[in-house]
């Protein structure tokens, strides 16, 4: 049975030091070391969706934020 993990954008956009041309910006991760991160995964598409949107709207960091299908 699939599950559905919501992801987020290892780095936000600009806080990079790397050059333009090496950009992170499609590096994602579940969670982040050392963060206190929660792991949010769901047997539903529907409510992984809902979680990512708001996650979105109060990550202050401008950080994208992704759902995507785990196997077991």
């Amino acid at each position: 049975m699939a599950k559905y993990r919501v992801v987020k954008q290892l780095l936000p956009k600009g806080q990079s030091k790397d050059p333009v041309w090496a950009t992170r910006n499609n590096a994602y991760t579940a969670v982040i070391s050392g963060s206190g991160d929660e792991l949010w995964e769901f047997t539903e598409e529907r409510d992984a969706w809902m979680k990512m949107v708001e996650l979105s709207g109060s990550d202050s960091s401008n950080r994208l934020y992704d759902v995507i299908e785990v196997q077991e």
